[in-house]
C-alpha cells in the first residue's frame, strides 16, 4: 500500500527547495541586474520574489495535509514544524496562506503598474513601497485573525477519529478549526477564494489596455522600450496563468468538504497544487525578460565551460524615455 505521507513529503521538499532557489535568484537579478529603465518596477519583482520565497519556505516547513469533515477543518503537518509542536505548525501554516493571498494582489498591482506608466510618469520607489504596504494589509489581517481560529488539537483529533476511524494519525501533528463559520476562519477562506475572479477580470481588462496602448502609433516610445514593455507583459501574462492551480486546490478541497469523496491523496493534493504557484512564477521573468535570460544563459555556459557563440556587440539603448518605464 502506498504511503502518501512519504510520497507527498518528498514532492513538497523537492519543489519547495527549487522554488526557494528560483526566487532567491530572481531577487538577486531584480536588485543587481535590472536595466535602469525598469529600476522602479524591480521593486515589484523583488516583492514577488520575497513573497514566493516565503511561501515555498513555509510549505517546506509545514507540508500540510488538509482534511475537511463537516464544518471542521483539520490539518496534519508532516514537515519539520512537527518537531516543535502543533502551535508552531499552525502559525507557520497561517503565514504560508497569507503569502499566497498576497501574491495574488501583487499580480494585480504589477499589471496596474505596467498600464499606469504608459500614460503617466513612473512612481518613485517610495510610492511603490507604500502601495505594496497598502495591498499587503488584507493579507496581514488574514494572518493575524486566522491565528485565533485554532482549536484544541485533541478535540480535532477526536473529531477525525469519529469521522475517519480507518485513518492512522498516531504520531502525526494535528491542528485545525472546529467550526469554519467563525469569523477568523471564514475571513481567511473568503479572502483566499472570492478575490480570484474579480482580480482576474481586472487583469484581463488591464492586459487589453496595455496591448492597445503599445499598438497605438501615436505613443512616443522607442522600439527598444516597446520591446521591453512587451517582454514584461508576456512575463505577467504567464504569471497570471499560473494561479490556475488554485482551481485544482479548490476542487480537491470541495470534493472532501461536501463529502463526495475522501482520500489521503486528495487531502495532500490540495496544498501540493498551491505549491506550484510560487515554484513556477519566477520562471516567467527568467524566460521573458531578456537581461535576466542573458545573464542566466551566460552563467550556465560559464559553469559548463562552454564558449558562447560570437555575440553581436550591438547594445540596446535602455536609457531612452526613462520617464515612460521608470
Amino acid at each position: 500500500m502506498i504511503d502518501f505521507s512519504i510520497v507527498f513529503s518528498y514532492a513538497h521538499a523537492i519543489i519547495a527547495i527549487l522554488g526557494m532557489s528560483f526566487n532567491f535568484l530572481l531577487a538577486y537579478l531584480a536588485l543587481f541586474r535590472t536595466p535602469r529603465v525598469i529600476k522602479s518596477y524591480a521593486t515589484l519583482i523583488v516583492n514577488f520574489a520575497i513573497t514566493d520565497f516565503c511561501a515555498c519556505m513555509f510549505d517546506f516547513f509545514v507540508q500540510q495535509r488538509l482534511i475537511p469533515t463537516g464544518l471542521t477543518l483539520a490539518y496534519v503537518s508532516n514537515g519539520y514544524c512537527s518537531h516543535f509542536g502543533p502551535r508552531t505548525c499552525y502559525v507557520a501554516y497561517s503565514l504560508m496562506l497569507h503569502f499566497l493571498s498576497h501574491s495574488l494582489w501583487s499580480l494585480l498591482l504589477s499589471f496596474s503598474y505596467r498600464c499606469y506608466i504608459l500614460y503617466k510618469p513612473a512612481p518613485t520607489r517610495k510610492i511603490l513601497i507604500l502601495i505594496l504596504l497598502l495591498i499587503y494589509t488584507p493579507s496581514l489581517f488574514q494572518w493575524v485573525s486566522f491565528l485565533w481560529a485554532q482549536d484544541d488539537p485533541e478535540e480535532i483529533r477526536s473529531i477525525l477519529y469519529t469521522a475517519f476511524p480507518l485513518y492512522n494519525l498516531a504520531g502525526h501533528t494535528v491542528t485545525g478549526t472546529k467550526n469554519i463559520l467563525c469569523f477568523s476562519a471564514l475571513y481567511t477562506i473568503l479572502h483566499m477564494t472570492i478575490p480570484i475572479t474579480p482580480v482576474y477580470i481586472c487583469i484581463l481588462i488591464l492586459r487589453r489596455k496595455i496591448i492597445a496602448r503599445l499598438s497605438y502609433k501615436g505613443v512616443n516610445i522607442t522600439k527598444d522600450t516597446k520591446n521591453l514593455h512587451s517582454q514584461l507583459l508576456m512575463a505577467l501574462t504567464y504569471q497570471a496563468v499560473i494561479p490556475g492551480f488554485y482551481l485544482f486546490s479548490v476542487a480537491s478541497y470541495a470534493i472532501g468538504q461536501f463529502g463526495i469523496y475522501n482520500h489521503p491523496a486528495l487531502e495532500y493534493f490540495t496544498f501540493s497544487s498551491f505549491l506550484f504557484i510560487p515554484f513556477l512564477s519566477p520562471l516567467a521573468s527568467f524566460i521573458f525578460v531578456t537581461p535576466y535570460r542573458k545573464f542566466i544563459k551566460h552563467c550556465f555556459l560559464k559553469l559548463a565551460h562552454v564558449e558562447p557563440a560570437e555575440i553581436s556587440s550591438t547594445h540596446h539603448n535602455y536609457t531612452s524615455h526613462i520617464h515612460v518605464l521608470g
